[in-house]
């Protein structure tokens, strides 16, 4: 059951798990109360709070360190493109395992008198309606100052993609913030360099702390960033603990999105801007719980089940725990639930074949990370060109997305029956930026039956996401939703199946012997659980192998 509690200054209630003998949540939440009541008492007054700043020595790297009392009241913090989605795979996991930490300091932040500022760039105006939003529109306007011209070095950059060997292709697939991340009622969504000044003249606001993503593009160059509102005068300061460089990742030198993140890190502190570590901040007011676990382990490259990670050859796998130095990482690589006496991680993993990872860690028997999962799925070789293509043959069974009625289907939305050699929606087939000239287009869930003749030996084909929902505007608001499992029946029994495909991922490779005196075969593509929108999906050069008699 959960205990609820409500403080008298009209807090949001706080729940907490409890499993019938309540002394561990009745101390969390005299705990939580008292920290509550300590963060009221300090924003009521005015006390200021110190901040510790962190910044380097451009020449030799020695860090510097500087105390500084401010008002919390003068305080912003701007998060910065917290988005649910990346055409990276592992960016947007790696978003995923900070907005935990980050709802913890923002809800502090709120509770000090701070000025939340939610900053999701390009997507700001899908929040139209929004309170948050729509408040910017009434704000009085200023003109923006140029204060101080900001130069430094150029900023390291490792391309934007963290999964090695098989690079993600760069698609808008992003619509929002990450579904996870809170927004307070007196948050605001400011996106130009002048929103975000006209919110800190009316709230007086003198210092930024900087939160979010991806640290050396859009922390700094954005129209909000740092580098825009520190030439407008204010004094800009990034949480260090709470960011992610936009990533690489090259294991044959050891190079991982979080080395990465660090030399930009370091970077910022030498020629930008002093850093700050939010939780120690936060903890030194007796707001962070240091027995709170709020942070997964991190994997890369990072492949989910619902966007696995494909692979033809063996892949070094590298898991980390940046903000809990010194913990044992355990692992299981067969789905099996990782525990203190699963096997220890000591140096990056190999993985040859297909496998689920469970990793977690450890402190003293103490759990100090949360559970992370990772899916990676390792492809066939590459099947040969059919000698009878699947287009030039009849199904004897054909329904497809929509309403089926007495055998007749009535599509539905802007789909299609089944579309020889070009997409479900007429043009060209295309898979991870590779165009067939053979095939079939369809929209999941769709499933086609044919007649196996004695003379058809193996089926093959190339199955994936269709992308051509990329040249809309490079797939915004839209890429983050194609996800099929393509499947092959043989006599109603499932004969082979795809994990879940994503737009611009390798198409998934069929080769499937046929069994003798086997007489229908299904080609079955589906929505992979999230329903069925943008699942268009292409079979290229799907067909028959023929026997040689």
């Amino acid at each position: 059951m959960n205990r609820n509690i409500v403080v008298a200054d009209g807090s949001p209630r706080k729940s907490f798990p409890c499993n019938g003998s309540c002394r561990h949540s009745v101390r969390h939440e005299v705990r939580w109360i008292l920290s509550l009541l300590v963060l009221t008492s300090i924003a009521a007054s005015g006390a200021e709070i110190e901040l510790t700043l962190q910044t380097r020595d451009p020449a030799t790297s020695k860090i510097r360190l500087a105390s500084e009392k401010i008002d919390p009241k003068r305080v912003g913090v701007i998060a910065v493109d917290v988005w649910n989605y990346h055409w990276c795979k592992t960016a947007t996991m790696r978003v995923d395992v900070i907005v935990p930490r980050m709802n913890k300091a923002l809800e502090a932040a709120r509770a000090l008198g701070m000025t939340v500022m939610l900053c999701p760039s390009d997507v700001v105006d899908n929040y139209v309606g929004y309170p948050q939003r729509e408040a910017i529109f009434a704000l009085p306007q200023f003109p923006v100052p140029s204060v101080v011209n900001v130069t430094c070095p150029p900023v390291p950059d490792a391309g934007g993609c963290a999964c090695g060997n098989e690079r993600c292709g760069g698609n808008f697939g992003w619509d929002g913030m990450h579904p996870a991340l809170r927004i307070g009622e007196a948050d605001l969504m400011p996106d130009t360099q002048a929103e975000v000044y006209a919110i800190c003249k009316k709230h007086g606001l003198t210092h930024l702390i900087y939160v979010g993503f991806h640290t050396q593009v859009c922390l700094l160059g954005k129209p909000m960033g740092l580098k825009a509102m520190k030439s407008a005068g204010l004094n800009c300061v990034l949480a260090r603990d709470m960011t992610d460089a936009h990533p690489g990742y090259d294991p044959a030198r050891n190079f991982t999105p979080d080395l990465n993140t660090g030399q930009v890190v370091e970077h910022f502190e030498k020629h930008l801007a002093a850093t700050i570590s939010f939780q120690e901040e936060l903890t030194k007011l007796g707001k962070w719980d240091p027995n709170w676990v709020v942070d997964p382990v991190r994997i890369a490259p990072w492949g989910t089940p619902m966007r696995p990670h494909l692979f033809e050859q063996p892949i070094t796998v590298t898991l980390a725990t940046p903000l809990q130095l010194g913990a044992e990482i355990r692992y299981t690589l067969d789905g099996t639930q990782p525990s203190v006496h699963s096997t220890l991680y000591t140096k990056p993993l190999v993985i040859m074949n297909t496998a689920h990872l469970r990793t977690a860690a450890f402190r003293d028997g103490r759990a100090v990370c949360l559970e992370s999962e990772g899916s990676f799925a390792r492809m066939g070789s590459m099947p040969p060109a059919p000698d009878i293509h699947i287009g030039d043959l009849k199904p004897i069974r054909n329904v497809g997305f929509g309403h089926t009625y007495g055998g007749d289907v009535r599509y539905s939305g802007n789909t299609q029956a089944p579309q020889k050699n070009k997409s479900n929606q007429g043009q060209e087939l295309k898979i991870n930026r590779q165009t067939y000239q053979r095939g079939l287009g369809v929209h999941a869930p769709c499933a086609l039956m044919y007649e196996i003749k004695p003379e058809y030996k193996r089926f093959v084909a190339l199955a994936g996401a269709d992308e051509n929902l990329v040249k809309i505007s490079n797939g915004s608001n839209l890429a983050k939703y194609p996800s099929i499992v393509f499947k092959v029946f043989i006599d109603g029994k499932e004969a082979a199946a795809s994990p879940v495909m994503r737009l611009m991922s390798s198409a998934w490779r069929f080769d499937i012997e046929i069994p003798d005196g086997a007489r229908t075969i299904s080609l079955v593509a589906m929505d992979a659980g999230d329903g069925s929108r943008e699942d268009f999906a292409d079979w290229a050069n799907a067909g028959f192998i023929v026997r040689s008699f």
